[in-house]
């Protein structure tokens, strides 16, 4: 508006300078046989024509603006609700997971444990060679098998040193796992979490997190290399996660039973956070993620 007001008054003075109305007057008046003596009152029609559509259109632009903007808050509202949900659906998932856990640990552990008692005390009591013994032994071992099933199932449900070790550790402990489940990999970690009081949510988050990223490497590539890299930082309010790998970068983003990286991306922007996975510069497959430490 300034411009066009600018603009107006320079014209007004220049004009008025040259009085140009006058001159235009004189050349039209000779021209009295073309009527070009209107063309003056004809412009001023059309500028004030020109005026009404420009009204109306701006009209128009704003309505349409009002309503954009008040489907982008409908759409935040959405998103923030689902946001909410997701992460509903998740802590309800955990704490199942946590029960059956416990279920597990006290129940059928500890039933376990009664019959590899009593499948040793019998073994020990009868002669080495006797059907008996035989029977006794086999009890122990599938005893036995089925007791490390059911400790496996317990880390994958709700690892035990999370609760016992805190996250930092929980962290070690798994790398540690995988290192010697998989020793022709080389292994690398860096754990630094400044911030204690992390959210349980988040605790959980960082662990599935790091966990599904490892099983997705050594289910779907042929990586030698891993680093794993955890930085939680109180000063920057801010934790990052990465997980990176140089095998093939056909890696799954999803796994049979529908959890995977795609999981994980709902879990991170459940927390308002960011996700990403890729192709790394140095050839390998990449996935890292950073949310706020309040959630």
């Amino acid at each position: 508006m300034l411009v066009i007001f600018g603009i107006t008054a320079l014209f007004f003075i220049s004009a008025s300078y040259l009085e140009l109305s006058e001159e235009v007057s004189r050349v039209t008046d000779s021209m009295e046989a073309w009527q070009l003596d209107e063309l003056p009152l004809v412009l001023l029609v059309i500028f004030i024509l020109m005026a009404g559509v420009l009204v109306r259109r701006t009209r128009q632009l704003r309505k349409q603006m009002g309503l954009q903007i008040e489907a982008q808050k409908k759409l935040t509202f959405v998103l923030e609700q689902n946001r909410r949900l997701t992460r509903k659906n998740i802590e309800i998932q955990e704490a199942e997971r946590r029960s059956i856990a416990r279920e597990l640990h006290d129940e059928f552990g500890q039933s376990m444990n009664a019959i590899m008692i009593d499948g040793v005390a019998i073994r020990n009591a009868v002669d080495e060679g006797t059907d008996l013994h035989a029977q006794a032994k086999s009890i122990v071992d599938v005893s036995g098998k089925l007791f490390s099933g059911v400790r496996g199932l317990l880390k994958q449900l709700r690892p035990v040193a999370l609760d016992e070790l805190g996250l930092s550790a929980a962290l070690e402990t798994m790398i540690d796992e995988w290192r010697r489940r998989f020793e022709d990999i080389t292994w690398r970690s860096k754990i630094d979490i400044e911030y204690k009081n992390l959210d349980e949510t988040i605790n959980i988050t960082i662990f599935r997190f790091v966990q599904e990223a490892l099983t997705n490497i050594v289910k779907h590539s042929d990586a030698t290399e891993v680093s794993v890299t955890v930085n939680a930082n109180e000063m920057a309010g801010k934790i990052t996660i990465s997980v990176r790998d140089n095998g093939s970068v056909e890696e799954k983003t999803e796994s049979n039973d529908g959890v995977g990286l795609l999981g994980l991306k709902e879990r991170i922007e459940s927390l308002g956070g960011s996700f990403e996975s890729g192709i790394s510069m140095h050839n390998g497959f990449f996935v890292s993620a950073s949310f706020s430490l309040k959630t």
